[in-house]
């Protein structure tokens, strides 16, 4: 399988996940929507039950002052004399009471159902939080792991790029040395009058290396007058050895 195959067959995955890994975040994020309408649900139901309960406990505070004011009135009656209206007061108040002990049959079952949706309430809402923790847990780690295959894939490049370029800037600096060495040739050559400068002559350029011929000639000579003006005791005596290790001319 060639590079070009295997890189192919690379990104193909890559693609085939990263796919994989949108339908699977778009599912994570659907359930959550659900989990959360369900949650609203069975809230709006709390909030029914309760509403219901306190309707119920409003009827039994009103029938209780209705009941409080048919005992008053029966007592009046019974008072003045008035028999029938205190009978009277007295059965409308036992109608009210049988109507309250059913209301508050009623109410107690309100408030359990109430109690029993908030609990139902507390636990979904208390999955809901997990699985929202979980999903975006699950949506950091892939981020992550996103992030990181990217850094290290843009390393491996980069990586790679710099020991080509590395490579290359060795071959030039070899390559510069060589120019230089011969450049610097070149400039002895020129300086000697071996090689003609820009523009000079070929007989201009052998006089000029006459000349420094001379002057190395005439360096010679003038370092030989020195070292033959030297003291006699600097001298090297007879049968002894100069400082160079040669025997000394006999003069």
């Amino acid at each position: 399988m060639s590079i070009r195959d295997r890189l192919s067959k690379l990104w193909g995955s890559r693609r085939s996940g990263d796919d994989d890994t949108g339908r699977l975040k778009d599912r994570l994020d659907e359930t959550y929507r659900t989990q959360t309408a369900l949650l609203q649900q069975v809230r709006r139901g709390v909030a029914d039950v309760a509403t219901s309960r306190k309707r119920v406990d409003l009827q039994l505070a009103t029938i209780a002052q209705q009941a409080a004011q048919l005992d008053d009135q029966a007592k009046a009656s019974i008072a003045s004399g008035n028999e029938a209206d205190a009978r009277a007061a007295l059965t409308r108040k036992v109608t009210l009471e049988k109507t309250a002990d059913d209301l508050r049959v009623r109410r107690d079952d309100l408030k359990a159902e109430e109690d029993k949706l908030q609990l139902s309430a507390l636990k979904i809402e208390q999955d809901v939080e997990s699985f929202r923790v979980r999903k975006d847990t699950l949506s950091a780690r892939h981020t992550a792991a996103s992030a990181r295959a990217e850094i290290n894939s843009a390393t491996s490049g980069i990586n790679s790029t710099v020991s080509d370029v590395g490579q290359a800037m060795e071959s030039a600096e070899r390559r510069t040395r060589e120019l230089e060495a011969t450049a610097d040739a070149a400039d002895e050559l020129v300086a000697e009058g071996v090689v003609s400068r820009e523009g000079e002559s070929a007989d201009a350029a052998l006089a000029r290396q006459f000349d420094a011929a001379l002057d190395s000639a005439e360096v010679d000579r003038q370092l030989e007058e020195i070292s033959g003006a030297r003291p006699d005791h600097a001298r090297p005596h007879q049968g002894e050895e100069g400082d160079d290790g040669t025997q000394p001319i006999q003069r």
